[in-house]
């Protein structure tokens, strides 16, 4: 398929797709954030004038929370031997609030536009930058085009593909040779990534195994042990121990609370979508909970027998995971796919999970096999929770496996670095 059918039949599909969702999406956005700067961006309107801007730099494009985490650690990185200006574009506004509060030097934040024709090229004439680093397998025909049509090399960094993934995209293999032509260059995490994207008709030219910058634990920033923190879990856990459930879907906060309840610890939930907080707190409280809310401030003067903390904010996950005893892994019971575990690893806190990790097969494989996670159903949650807190010995030695099994992806930041790099200054010349 030629890039011009493709981007026309694209453009007819994603046109009528934007029709029929924009209604959905401005209320999505009006709810989570970004309706005045963050709406005009996404159509190609800056408040900005273009000789207020920061030209000629690297553009880093990540889409939500996770992604910009990534990107934030790859800027960092960058940052350390480069001068120039970034710009950080992200789709959601979780991830342009997380982007922003970083408040890293020279970071220019804002939003992607929406792929549509003459969008994506009027973004990239204004900041004109020398390369472009897309987060994972983001990858967009407008943009790519725009980005081609004035030879600005784009890179895809820590990208991965799941079985599942690949076979859905081998079936329309000659899509998939087409987008990923407009690449320069692609940065995986594994062999197994570097085949399935040759399966799926990407130039085996162009892969690089890098590793992952996500599970890079030995480069990037430490966690904080926040004395506020620690000071809200002693009020609330009277002296008990201290279960985190990590980034957690619908119906999870109820079945973990249970389950920790049961081994005698005390439940600290993080949702993943702190938005859902009402919806948590109505669950939570029509089972029997008293909840505490981290965004309201307040602690109460008399605590229940069945009391939970709900930490309903963004960008504080890896801070409360420091000072939990053991880190229940949500999306991994009642959702599919699973969240990442390598942010309690590297803060050498246990980890377990469900039996739903598909999004992260690879690493649960290479922990699962140097006995550094504990993997189990719903239903035997709690006499797992039992087993870890009964056995800290045993658990502080298993905590270390996963750490070590992590440390192969040491390096990985430093090395997408090192692949944008040549790029970069492949331009100057």
């Amino acid at each position: 398929m030629s890039r011009l059918l493709l981007r026309l039949v694209y453009n007819c599909f994603f046109s009528l797709f934007l029709v029929l969702a924009l209604p959905g999406y401005l209320v999505k956005m009006k709810r989570r954030g970004g309706w005045g700067t963050g709406l005009a961006e996404r159509f190609g309107i800056y408040r900005r004038s273009r000789h207020e801007e920061p030209q000629g730099g690297l553009y880093v494009h990540a889409v939500s929370v996770g992604e910009v985490m990534i990107a934030l650690k790859l800027i960092r990185e960058w940052l350390k031997e480069e001068q120039g200006p970034v710009v950080l574009a992200t789709s959601t506004a979780t991830g342009h609030e997380i982007a922003r509060q970083a408040a890293l030097p020279g970071v220019r934040v804002l939003y992607s536009p929406l792929d549509l024709p003459g969008l994506s090229g009027r973004c990239l004439r204004r900041f004109r930058p020398k390369c472009i680093a897309l987060i994972e397998a983001e990858l967009w025909p407008n943009f790519a085009a725009a980005a081609a049509r004035m030879k600005i090399p784009m890179v895809m960094l820590n990208a991965r593909l799941s079985p599942r993934s690949e076979r859905r995209y081998a079936k329309i293999r000659p899509v998939t040779r087409t987008l990923f032509s407009w690449l320069s260059g692609m940065g995986v995490q594994n062999r197994r990534d570097a085949g399935r994207f040759e399966g799926i008709g990407v130039d085996p030219s162009i892969i690089e195994v890098t590793g992952s910058i996500k599970f890079d634990v030995l480069t990037g920033e430490k966690p904080h042990l926040r004395p506020d923190f620690r000071a809200v879990l002693e009020r609330l856990s009277s002296g008990r121990m201290v279960v985190l459930a990590a980034s957690t879907h619908a119906g999870e906060e109820v079945l973990i609370a249970r389950a920790v309840r049961e081994a005698g610890a005390f439940p600290l939930i993080v949702p993943r979508h702190a938005e859902r907080r009402h919806a948590v707190v109505k669950d939570m409280e029509e089972d029997g909970w008293q909840c505490v809310l981290r965004s309201s401030g307040e602690m109460p003067e008399v605590l229940g027998q069945d009391v939970c903390y709900i930490a309903d904010t963004t960008g504080e996950l890896r801070d409360w995971t420091a000072l939990a005893d053991v880190a229940v892994i949500g999306k991994s019971f009642l959702s599919t796919g699973g969240q990442n575990p390598a942010e309690a690893i590297v803060c050498r806190v246990p980890v377990v999970c469900g039996m739903e990790m598909s999004n992260f097969e690879d690493l649960v494989a290479l922990l699962n096999a140097e006995g550094g996670i504990w993997q189990c159903t719903g239903d035997a949650l709690a006499a797992t929770l039992k087993e870890v807190l009964s056995s800290p010995e045993e658990a502080l030695a298993r905590t270390g496996q996963a750490y070590d099994a992590l440390s192969v992806h040491s390096g990985g930041t430093s090395r997408s670095v090192e692949l944008v790099r040549r790029f970069f200054e492949r331009t100057d010349g």
